[in-house]
């Protein structure tokens, strides 16, 4: 699916543009849509140019994840609430969004968009901004691809993140991918003599950057860490 990012000037644009993009609207039909100005944008690389700027939230209430690939019957432990954030010029995704409702002292919060960008520039890791078009996977697709290729399930994930962007590693040339960040999952076993001291809020996230245009997943990295 490819779609060309138009402008966004309703709840209804909204609630189309950013149902074609993610496919969250066919696991539920609790959807709303409000204008917001952007205050608090963490994607690096990419946040500095959406801070104080306006675009549209689409709120996917209720939703529990459901894939085709994924064992028959087996059920979503948690009802998850996915923030779709668009903006209103062009109707680009800048982030997806769903957020732990409950307590978890080992679930710290995501670094800000300068430390993240601090970390992963030193890991020669790049972002160059929002692809000029839509993408040939939807969300939902790319979250399909991380469970069956990525590291971490988004089942047992108790926040999910999503980006669509214009990727580099190590100078390699650019490509559209979607980075899905798995945070809350069970704390990945550490290896070595000294893995049982590596703190849990260390382990229990992952990032997976899938290929749009291949439909596989590129890598996975518990890289950045929490602040």
């Amino acid at each position: 699916m490819t779609t060309t990012p138009t402008p966004i000037s309703n709840e209804s644009q909204a609630i189309q543009q950013a149902s074609r993009l993610t496919k969250l609207d066919t696991l539920t039909q609790s959807i709303t849509a409000h204008r917001i100005s952007v205050h608090d944008e963490r994607t690096p690389f990419i946040w500095k140019h959406y801070v104080g700027k306006e675009a549209w939230s689409v709120d996917f209430n209720d939703v529990s994840l459901r894939f085709k690939s994924a064992i028959p019957s087996f059920e979503d432990k948690y009802t998850r609430r996915f923030a779709v954030l668009l903006d209103e010029r062009n109707g680009q995704l800048i982030s997806v969004t769903s957020r732990f409702d409950g307590q978890d002292p080992d679930l710290r919060e995501q670094p800000s968009g300068a430390a993240a960008e601090s970390q992963l520039s030193a890991e020669e890791e790049i972002y160059y901004g929002l692809p000029e078009q839509g993408p040939k996977l939807t969300f939902l697709d790319a979250l399909e691809v991380v469970l069956n290729q990525g590291i971490g399930s988004p089942f047992f994930a108790k926040e999910i993140y999503g980006n669509y962007v214009m990727h580099s590693r190590g100078g390699s040339p650019q490509r559209a991918v979607w980075v899905i960040t798995l945070r809350g999952l069970p704390p990945i076993p550490a290896h070595g003599s000294r893995g049982d001291s590596i703190p849990a809020w260390q382990r229990n996230h992952m990032r997976n950057v899938v290929d749009d245009e291949a439909g596989v997943n590129l890598f996975s990295t518990n890289s950045p860490q929490p602040e």
